[in-house]
């Protein structure tokens, strides 16, 4: 927070004095005679916004979805930085497929892509065995990361 400047309350007159100063020791103004002080102060931040869209569409009377999207800025763990991912589960194509598509926000790199069918997509996120592990198991599919 940076004090700007000082102005006489009354008249609106600028004035050289510490904006910290008591009131009991503050000078009248020289225009007005006022000792009630205006202090002027700047604040500023910086907000980043970002946003992730998520949608489930289900048909009536039927608890999992038949598709299942994610798009948006995701946060990267590990290198913490901002990321555009999207993300499609689509149990309406035949065969049922899964596509991902991870892109850095700063530099449009395309930092991981993965299309395949939804039943050679184990091992990832909360389908791997090992929750604590951060290296999935091997799994045979054709996905391909950059």
């Amino acid at each position: 927070m940076a004090v700007d400047s000082v102005h006489c309350n009354a008249c609106g007159a600028t004035l050289d004095e510490n904006p910290s100063a008591p009131v009991e020791t503050r000078l009248p103004c020289p225009h007005c005679g006022s000792r009630s002080r205006r202090i002027d102060v700047t604040c500023s931040a910086t907000l980043s916004l970002h946003s992730k869209l998520n949608l489930k569409a289900r048909h009536a009377g039927e608890k999992r979805p038949f598709m299942d999207q994610t798009v948006g800025d995701d946060l990267h763990r590990k290198s913490g930085r901002w990321m555009k991912r999207y993300r499609l589960f689509d149990r309406v194509k035949v065969p049922n497929w899964y596509v991902e598509r991870v892109t850095d926000a700063a530099t449009g790199e395309v930092v991981h892509e993965c299309s395949e069918p939804l039943k050679s997509h184990r091992g990832h996120g909360s389908a791997c065995e090992d929750s604590g592990s951060l290296n999935p198991p091997s799994t045979n599919h054709s996905a391909t990361v950059l």
